[in-house]
């Protein structure tokens, strides 16, 4: 899809510079009298397919002028430049640009909405904090945005903090990593992940007890932007069970997420398929404005799988982004504190997990971990000891990440001998079911599908019903799904506990679902409702490990 030098389009046109239309000179006439009416015929014959042609070509040029005309804006806006794209990545980039030209639209609505949540949270409700602000202004409480007690929107859909066991180190480390307890704190940390720093390590190390180890913000060069966050926290302060490494998701008004989520162009690494482009970027392995960074990018994976110790950065980004210390960037950064930290948790198994975006970005993150040039030989020999480490990699709602290839890798890597990822889908989320793994686009799941139905029921199915959600059928169900989402909604805490009471925002989001199939599904209320309503264990076949405590 994306090419790696720039170069000349071909020129299919013809010499008159006019594509299809002929440049041959009039046809000379035959030697002789012509009577009138021969000439008025021939005239006739010749300003008819004159004007066929002018039409026509009238057409094309249009056509070419207005296509000219937003490639060359787009182009500009996403600084693109001259490199070769085929359709499909063009076409991308221009839903790339749509969506961005939005963003700052969408982020202050997002910032009013969130600011104006949290201000009636903190005062008592809409009608206390209205009655507050008309009597006693000064008495209000106005939460600073990055306090412990500021929430996110999607904080206030899903506000559960509390994990479903009492914290236990023990628990933790040494159950099968299908277990309901990993997967509930995968779940609640993947929820926990969209919220600000303060409030992260509040809910770490005073509810649940654990300890956390950092928060980081990591730039995007394509984006030019800060857009990538992600967590790390262990079980215990001093040796560790378990190490749990959250990407943050899509949030509801970050235009850049829903860009890199909508986006479907890809790029090929060798030996390990066609990657999403915008997962690439957004962990800052390269950036497709600087397509010369993705050939570095494979350099210096094949220089230091060669290094016992290497020292090159990953990432193919260009010298002055790599020296910048305010830039960091995801996996180089990231996959660097995990190597010390496990040096300094000598007995910690590692667990990664996200929802939504972060949850394919966990996925990327953790293939680079296992991604070599040659046969036997891991890749990033620092990072070995991080790959053999890994116990499990838990992903809800997650977008595909690469093609046929990139699959079948991810399933050798992770899936044999034992079972260590788990891709969880509830019902008809539409994020899951993106980008199309059609023939025009080519990507793939890979492993087994925890998929949930509308009543928390689990399946292991090869991949989720409808993969492509353009079925008419789909369109049909999603929407009657939708509505007994919604009646259900009301009725969950009666049923289940008031645990699983759902708030005025969630419902919100369930009516939304009527309109839109599948976006109410991908809400981490659902996820959390799966881990906590499903059975014991998502994965029978892992209980044959007798690594593995089955007791728990």
């Amino acid at each position: 899809m994306w090419s790696e030098s720039s170069g000349q389009r071909r020129d299919n046109e013809d010499m008159s510079g006019k594509p299809g239309v002929s440049t041959q000179g009039r046809p000379s006439c035959d030697s002789g009298i012509q009577t009138q009416q021969q000439r008025w015929q021939r005239k006739f014959r010749k300003t008819s397919v004159r004007n066929r042609e002018k039409q026509l070509d009238d057409g094309q040029d249009h056509t070419i002028r207005v296509w000219s005309y937003l490639w060359a804006h787009i182009s500009h806006s996403l600084d693109v430049g001259s490199v070769n794209l085929d359709w499909r990545a063009r076409f991308s980039l221009f839903m790339l640009w749509s969506v961005r030209s939005v963003s700052q639209p969408l982020k202050h609505f997002g910032r009013w909405v969130e600011k104006a949540i949290n201000l009636c949270a903190s005062n008592g409700g809409i009608l206390r904090t209205l009655y507050t602000l008309s009597m006693d202004p000064q008495g209000l409480v106005d939460p600073s945005e990055d306090s412990e007690s500021y929430l996110t929107f999607n904080g206030h859909m899903e506000p559960r903090i509390r994990l479903l066991q009492a914290p236990s180190s023990q628990r933790l480390c040494l159950s099968c990593p299908d277990s309901k307890a990993v997967a509930d704190v995968c779940a609640m940390a993947s929820n926990v992940a969209y919220e600000n720093p303060k409030f992260i390590e509040f809910v770490v190390n005073q509810n649940w007890k654990m300890h956390l180890l950092g928060t980081y913000n990591c730039w995007n060069e394509f984006q030019k932007k800060i857009s990538t966050q992600a967590f790390i926290f262990a079980d215990r302060e001093t040796d560790a069970g378990a190490i749990v490494l959250a990407f943050r998701g899509t949030e509801a008004f970050n235009a850049y997420d829903w860009c890199t989520d909508l986006d479907f162009s890809w790029y090929e690494l060798p030996q390990l398929g066609r990657v999403h482009l915008g997962f690439l970027e957004a962990l800052g392995l390269g950036d497709r404005t600087r397509m010369q960074s993705f050939q570095r990018l494979k350099q210096n994976i094949y220089e230091n799988s060669r290094t016992p110790l290497p020292q090159t950065p990953t990432s193919g980004l260009p010298d002055f982004v790599l020296s910048d210390e305010t830039k960091l960037l995801a996996y180089d950064h990231i996959s660097a504190e995990l190597v010390t930290i496990l040096r300094n948790h000598r007995n910690a198994k590692l667990y990664i997990t996200s929802h939504s975006l972060g949850g394919a970005l966990a996925t990327l993150f953790t293939a680079m971990l296992f991604y070599n040039r040659e046969e036997n030989q891991v890749f990033y020999n620092t990072e070995d000891d991080v790959a053999r480490r890994l116990a499990a990699l838990y992903t809800f709602g997650q977008p595909r990440v690469g093609d046929k290839s990139f699959a079948s890798f991810m399933d050798t890597s992770l899936n044999k001998p034992t079972m260590r990822y788990f891709r969880v889908v509830y019902n008809n989320d539409i994020v899951a079911r993106v980008p199309f793994d059609n023939s025009l686009f080519g990507f793939k799941h890979f492993g087994n599908c925890c998929y949930f139905t509308y009543n928390y029921t689990l399946q292991i199915l090869p991949d989720e019903p409808f993969p492509n959600f353009l079925s008419p059928v789909y369109m049909v169900l999603s929407r009657l799904y939708a509505l007994f989402e919604l009646v259900q909604s009301f009725f969950m805490s009666y049923r289940y506990g008031g645990e699983f009471s759902e708030t005025r925002l969630s419902t919100v989001a369930r009516i939304a679902g009527l309109l839109v199939p599948g976006i109410a599904g991908h809400s981490l209320v659902n996820y959390i409702n799966c881990v906590r309503l499903g059975p014991d264990h998502l994965d029978p076949a892992c209980l044959q490990n007798t690594e593995w405590d089955k007791s728990q």
